[in-house]
């Protein structure tokens, strides 16, 4: 599984999360502890929002060891933002840059969205409720089928329509469904954020540190990770509940934005 990020405000408040989430790739103990190893390395990437322009980067190298790819974005994070990041320590799909998150989908009912997901899904499963071809599949990550699906099947940004579509797809959920999703109409930009484990997978103490997402919400910041970055940023951070879906409406020009929470079904 990976390390990832979501978070919105003014850049200088978003920075320090950005070098937390560097730091929780390069030395995660939660990692560690299921003998998986120390480091999240299997690539790296990250959209980033501001006014009127939105960058999307992804790399093969690990996010600690691209210094002009965190330098590029580092320099970047000047006014309102709003950052998806994420790091990759392959669980299935091919090693490369194909499968380096976040991904980009677009859809023929006017939007267009780039997501991140962390966890294991059922693939051959979500590829089914898709009505796509596992043969065409063979090679790419359940997270990026999960776009595919999203692609194909979200009917609208609505909060029923996503929550109906994100529910279809926890039930596939093998391990984690912790997802990020930015959203972008002709006239609107909405963030999706969820936080979900498996209720019996989260019973090992070491599972739980590792899967868990993390919320931290002040004036004119908000923000979810993964856990690791509590270790590496003092924060007023609090467990998501388990099952939590964030709703954000974002305005960049105006810089503002809202979050609603939402339960999974």
């Amino acid at each position: 599984m990976c390390r990832v990020l979501f978070g919105v405000g003014e850049g200088k408040r978003i920075r320090p999360l950005l070098e937390a989430f560097i730091d929780a790739s390069e030395n995660d103990p939660y990692k560690e502890a299921r003998g998986k190893g120390r480091e999240h390395r299997d690539g790296w990437g990250y959209v980033l929002l501001g006014k009127g322009a939105v960058n999307h980067y992804r790399s093969g190298r690990p996010v600690f060891e691209d210094e002009e790819g965190v330098e590029k974005l580092e320099t970047s994070l000047d006014g309102f933002v709003v950052l998806l990041a994420h790091s990759r320590a392959a669980s299935q799909g091919t090693k490369g840059l194909f499968n380096v998150q976040p991904f980009a989908f677009s859809t023929g009912r006017g939007f267009f969205f780039w997501l991140y997901h962390n966890g294991d899904l059922d693939k051959d499963e979500i590829i089914r409720l898709a009505e796509l071809s596992r043969e065409d599949l063979k090679n790419a990550s359940d997270s990026y089928v999960f776009g595919a699906y999203l692609s194909r099947k979200l009917e609208s940004l609505s909060k029923e329509d996503l929550l109906k579509r994100y529910s279809e797809i926890r039930g596939t959920t093998k391990t984690s469904f912790n997802t990020g999703a930015l959203f972008l109409t002709p006239d609107s930009i909405k963030g999706f954020v969820t936080a979900y484990s498996e209720p019996e997978y989260i019973l090992r103490r070491e599972n739980w540190d590792y899967a868990r997402q993390i919320v931290l919400s002040e004036k004119n910041l908000f923000a979810v990770a993964s856990s690791t970055l509590e270790l590496y940023h003092r924060a007023s951070w609090r467990n998501a509940v388990n099952g939590t879906a964030f709703y954000v409406e974002l305005n960049p020009e105006g810089e503002k934005f809202s979050v609603q929470e939402l339960v999974l079904g």
